[in-house]
């Protein structure tokens, strides 16, 4: 069995009303079993629960499911006075049997990163996926990767594990995994961020990946959307269920 699994950092509700029918055209168009998403939010001011339930209005995926992560004191760096939080989402196809949150350990900034563990049901087999968003900082993404991954053998959990991994060297990334995991870049390289008026990195990077545990899945193919309707380019892959 093959699944078409897309990870995006949605980049929270920045220009989100210029870029709201392009992510859901896309998500129509690529006919995506699963989306992996990061910095999906939630406002007092919108008319909706969060962004998942937004995006879901039109892209129409039976099982949806949304976790906070960060709670907002700022909109472009004024204060705010109503609830705003960001987090992780997931649309997928198949029935969500469970999510939780696990906040991982601060490294370098006071500031909550972690990941959306999820687990869906295939024809009668549970399959886990977790949707990651590390430290932006070299050390913490490293530090987060490998106590994601310490997570995953302690609860002897075979995962795909995707999205904004904050990592620019994929050379840290390969050597962390090991000979354990599959990894999207390696199978297709790619960029992944593009820099904008907001980001710090002046330079395309690479910072979004899918990796998937050798043991259970295989990834088929790669693609990187360029025309991106969010500062990161999603990422798409064909996974295999050994």
């Amino acid at each position: 069995m093959k699944l078409k699994i897309i990870t995006i950092n949605v980049w929270r509700y920045y220009e989100w009303e210029n870029r709201k029918q392009k992510l859901i055209d896309f998500l129509k168009k690529e006919n995506i079993d699963i989306v992996l998403f990061q910095e999906a939010a939630s406002s007092k001011k919108s008319n909706w629960e969060n962004q998942i339930e937004e995006i879901n209005e039109k892209a129409s995926y039976e099982f949806s499911a949304f976790e906070k992560l960060v709670k907002m004191t700022k909109w472009h760096e004024k204060p705010i006075d109503y609830e705003m939080y960001y987090g992780f989402g997931i649309l997928s196809k198949y029935k969500i049997k469970k999510t939780e949150l696990i906040k991982l350990k601060h490294v370098i900034k006071d500031k909550d990163f972690g990941f959306m563990h999820i687990s869906i049901e295939i024809e009668g087999e549970d399959i886990d996926l977790l949707s990651v968003h590390f430290e932006n900082t070299d050390e913490g993404s490293k530090q987060q990767l490998k106590e994601t991954l310490e997570w995953c053998n302690k609860n002897k959990i075979s995962s795909i594990i995707a999205g904004d991994f904050n990592m620019k060297d994929v050379k840290t990334l390969k050597e962390i995994t090991g000979e354990d995991y599959e990894i999207s870049y390696f199978i297709k390289p790619y960029f992944s961020f593009m820099p904008t008026e907001f980001s710090n990195n002046k330079e395309p990077i690479t910072l979004d990946y899918i990796i998937a545990k050798k043991s259970k899945f295989k990834i088929a193919d790669v693609k990187c959307i360029e025309d991106s309707p969010s500062d990161h380019r999603p990422i798409i892959c064909i996974i295999e269920l050994k």
